[in-house]
């Protein structure tokens, strides 16, 4: 099979990137100004948490900073004792200001000029605001619900019955209950509508699509009968192309009573023909049932 354009294989591979976690949907836009500012809220739940934390340091620093040079401009607007510790006059700014803004208030330095008092209100109300948008968005990135479902990293295509079937494999790895799972797959692919090339999405009916308990594992079935879009695959393994299967799993978690998602993506060389995936559900001496995630991704040819 040739190999495609690097930018047409950029292209295909970004849903399927963003879909294994890789990171954000790669898209570009034009002609459309940046809304960073009016959709701070998601790109702030977008970051990571290392990159949340450095953030919050870097402006926590920065305000403490800022409040340290006006507090300077009031050379004498702050008491300070005569036993305090020889600090560089605006070091004991940027501390006072720290104490100030973290309602510490050790008492040690203290405003005494009418500036340096409206100083100390502006901060205090810009601090307030600060921390409630700052616990605002560690709680909702903590109480935001999440699934550890775990995806086989290829597709196997086999005879079931006589019929070929596109198997994937799904796990979930809290080992918890989730409650009425559905999941749903499709292929992306390029179709010509009319005389215009589109990128389209394909619904492919599932042997089971929904579980009333998902607490192990699930084997995801499609069986490629005439129907099926990915008939024409099976005569042609090229015809496969530039198409991607997205898959998404959701259910109601036993625990939080929210629901959960989890999703995965596969390429053209994600598939194997002919093969099937390992056991790796069992029982040990004691009769409790096992899964040997080591064999998770293992596939057997034939």
């Amino acid at each position: 099979m040739a190999t495609p354009p690097l930018t047409q294989r950029n292209a295909r591979s970004a849903i399927t990137a963003a879909m294994k976690h890789v990171g954000p949907l790669r898209i570009r836009p034009l002609g459309m100004r940046n809304a960073i500012w009016t959709d701070l809220y998601h790109e702030l739940m977008r970051q990571t948490w290392p990159g949340l934390g450095v953030l919050f340091a870097v402006c926590f620093l920065s305000f403490n900073l800022i409040f340290a040079a006006l507090y300077r401009l009031d050379p004498t607007g702050l008491a300070v004792p005569h036993d305090a510790a020889p600090v560089p006059l605006f070091w004991r700014d940027f501390f006072f200001s720290v104490h100030t803004v973290a309602t510490i208030g050790y008492g040690n330095v203290y405003p005494i000029s009418t500036y340096s008092n409206w100083v100390v209100v502006i901060e205090i109300t810009l601090g307030i605001l600060f921390f409630a948008l700052t616990t605002g968005i560690v709680f909702a990135r903590f109480s935001r619900p999440s699934g550890r479902i775990l995806f086989s990293e290829i597709l196997v295509v086999r005879d079931i019955d006589g019929v070929p079937t596109l198997m994937l494999r799904a796990a979930n790895q809290r080992h918890n209950l989730i409650y009425s799972a559905e999941v749903r797959a499709s292929v992306l692919e390029d179709a010509m509508v009319g005389d215009t090339r589109m990128r389209r999405f394909s619904d492919l009916k599932l042997v089971r699509d929904s579980n009333p308990v998902f607490a192990l594992s699930w084997t995801v079935m499609h069986a490629i009968d005439e129907d099926s879009p990915l008939r024409p695959w099976l005569d042609d393994h090229r015809a496969v192309g530039n198409s991607e299967i997205i898959v998404v799993l959701s259910g109601f978690d036993e625990e939080s009573g929210q629901i959960v998602h989890g999703r995965w993506a596969y390429a053209c060389e994600d598939i194997r023909w002919g093969a099937r995936f390992s056991d790796i559900i069992s029982l040990d001496e004691e009769g409790v049932r096992t899964i040997d995630y080591t064999r998770f991704h293992e596939v057997q040819e034939g």
